[in-house]
């Protein structure tokens, strides 16, 4: 059974959750708000979450290959670009 959706917006409502539906429904500034206000008290914290050993280390590894190489690699235009030329 697909979502509900609400009125003109027609945003998805998970009628199993009242508090997602709840962020859903006031007008897109205000939810905007809302998400600025979350992302804010994330930053606060500033930390991530753990990583294991096993994430360090190829974090580690990728950092290493790229002090020596210097490769950025590609920005956002050009990884679409190539996934464009692969289709």
């Amino acid at each position: 059974m697909p979502p509900a959706t609400v009125g003109r917006s027609q945003l998805p409502v998970l009628l199993a959750r009242p508090v997602v539906n709840d962020l859903l429904t006031p007008p897109l500034a205000e939810r905007l708000e809302q998400v600025q206000t979350l992302w804010d008290s994330i930053a606060a914290e500033q930390r991530g979450p753990e990583l294991t050993d096993v994430n360090r280390q190829l974090t580690d590894q990728r950092l290493e290959s790229f002090l020596v190489d210097g490769d950025l690699g590609l920005d956002a235009v050009g990884v679409l670009d190539s996934i464009e030329q692969s289709r």
